[in-house]
């Protein structure tokens, strides 16, 4: 069974709203870019499902977070079938992230409680994507959609929990305009963020945090 069910998923992404989206194919480097993530108050890091090794590393990459940072929430990322999110839940996968909605991948997060975050863009697909049991709906490519497009999306859907992502500059000016468009939480990709040396890693990130001191409810 899943570690946490989805309301805390989401708990999380108000309080701790930066998401890293990562993949690398050396478990150790992984485990270092996360460990560097997690001290600087990362709570929800997604490894993106982007290679042939990616189930396997993501398995003992669990292992790993559930011994070491039993707080971190580790989910598996670019999940498009119903057969791919089952493989990675019965791995620990503790949220599912998609880049589009498939029903058949709801159902099967539903079943677990466990929070799904499938990918839209219009204002139908973001609709259609809460009404399927979304716990966060994935704005994306948030780029190319525009922090503007974002803040029309909240006129009709004020409440509903919104992720930006899809090349986003790590830059605290470019976090702040999001959070103000009314993201509920950003997912940041890895390979934008300086992974070379951990320190450096976790500086970067706590700045970056630091954007966004408290999530809106």
């Amino acid at each position: 069974m899943p570690r946490f069910p989805s309301a805390h998923t989401l708990a999380q992404a108000r309080q701790h709203p930066l998401i890293p989206v990562f993949y690398h194919a050396q478990e150790d480097y992984a485990r270092r870019v996360l460990a560097a993530c997690y001290e600087a108050g990362v709570r929800l890091f997604e490894f993106t499902n982007r290679g042939p090794e990616a189930h396997a590393i993501f398995t003992r990459l669990q292992r790993f977070v559930e011994a070491d940072y039993p707080e971190l929430l580790l989910g598996a990322g670019t999940i498009f079938t119903a057969e791919e999110a089952g493989r990675f839940i019965e791995s620990g996968a503790d949220f599912i992230i998609q880049p589009v909605c498939s029903p058949d991948v709801a159902a099967v997060c539903r079943s677990y409680d466990l929070a799904w975050l499938p990918g839209a863009q219009t204002l139908n697909e973001v609709y259609e994507a809460h009404r399927l049991g979304a716990t966060i709906v994935k704005l994306f490519p948030s780029a190319y959609l525009t922090p503007a497009y974002l803040q029309i999306l909240r006129g009709p859907l004020p409440h509903l929990p919104l992720m930006a992502t899809g090349g986003i500059q790590p830059t605290p000016e470019s976090l702040a305009e999001w959070k103000k468009a009314g993201a509920t939480c950003i997912g940041l990709d890895a390979r934008l963020l300086d992974t070379a040396e951990p320190a450096r890693l976790t500086a970067q990130v706590r700045d970056l945090l630091a954007t966004w001191p408290s999530a809106d409810s």
